[in-house]
């Protein structure tokens, strides 16, 4: 596959260039793949447990806010990882230009 930008006949997968990369290389933090998003989900359902036992015993506004906070937070982590997982793969998907060094 050619490269669509100068016409260069050397690309390689970026996952493969960047694994074959040396540690002490300036292109291996520039070229790594995304970070792993740090994903809490037990916080969320532990503040969703907290909030129904909250409303069940004593206030039921504060157990229903806190039991919303819960849901929200796993939303939100939620959306972290399908937002990694959409990065990884296009990541994994990317080609890199051996003759001018450039992604695509």
């Amino acid at each position: 596959m050619p490269c669509p930008r100068c016409g260069g006949t050397t690309v390689y997968r970026l996952r493969g260039y960047w694994e074959d990369l040396p540690a002490e290389s300036p292109n291996k933090t520039r070229l790594a793949p995304p970070d792993a998003p740090d994903v809490r989900q037990w916080l969320g359902v532990l503040m969703v447990v907290a909030g129904v036992y909250l409303a069940a015993t004593s206030e039921v506004g504060y157990g229903l806010l806190v039991a919303l906070g819960g849901l929200l937070w796993g939303v939100w982590m939620t959306a972290q990882v399908h937002r990694y997982r959409m990065t990884l793969a296009e990541y994994n998907a990317s080609k890199i230009c051996m003759e001018n060094r450039h992604v695509f």
